[in-house]
């Protein structure tokens, strides 16, 4: 079991929290539950750097470079990164729309920000589970060497350090927590 696919697999059960944040707000919006545009603005903060540039950076610059030659997951690979690219089109929609209520103040608003935070529900339930599934296949073909997992290791502290450290990680996952706390995340339609 290398820890360098391990640490992914773990940033996944942060994303699908996140998710399952992303996909309760969207549904209140679409209920007309007023949600405070502060806190779908922490959403979009925790999903462009804890998502994206921590996690997927770790991937992209590290993990998927690692692994693309190896027992033909070149493909695979190629269809993440797609996929990757996708989360930030619907992520830079959601800020758009956001922004635009916010200046605005107008309640039209409210369908595009819940359309763009449901999508994003949608992409991190389809995608971590299809990252997931290559990850057993890496660990159980022994896809990764020790010194290469060592390697990782290295890399993924690198990544750390280049969105804030290991303090705007824990920070990250404090908001995380605050969101999945607040009233209207517990209050049931």
């Amino acid at each position: 079991m290398n820890r360098s696919t391990q640490n992914l697999k773990q940033d996944h059960v942060i994303a699908r929290r996140i998710r399952d944040i992303t996909q309760a707000c969207s549904d209140k919006l679409y209920a007309n539950v007023d949600i405070p545009l502060e806190d779908i603005e922490i959403i979009s903060v925790v999903i462009e750097e804890f998502v994206d540039k921590f996690h997927h950076g770790k991937e992209e610059q590290a993990y998927f470079p690692q692994t693309k030659y190896k027992n033909g997951f070149g493909e695979d690979i190629r269809k993440f990164l797609i996929e990757h690219e996708l989360g930030r089109r619907i992520a830079k929609m959601l800020l758009k729309e956001l922004k635009g209520w916010k200046k605005g103040g107008n309640n039209l608003r409210r369908e595009p920000v819940a359309r763009f935070l449901k999508s994003y529900a949608v992409f991190i339930t389809d995608h971590t589970e299809k990252e997931d599934n290559f990850f057993d296949l890496v660990e159980e073909n022994h896809s990764i060497s020790d010194e290469e997992d060592e390697m990782l290791m290295r890399h993924y502290e690198n990544c750390k350090n280049n969105v804030g450290g290991k303090e705007r990680i824990e920070q990250m996952l404090k908001l995380v927590e605050y969101l999945e706390n607040r009233e209207w995340m517990k209050n049931e339609l």
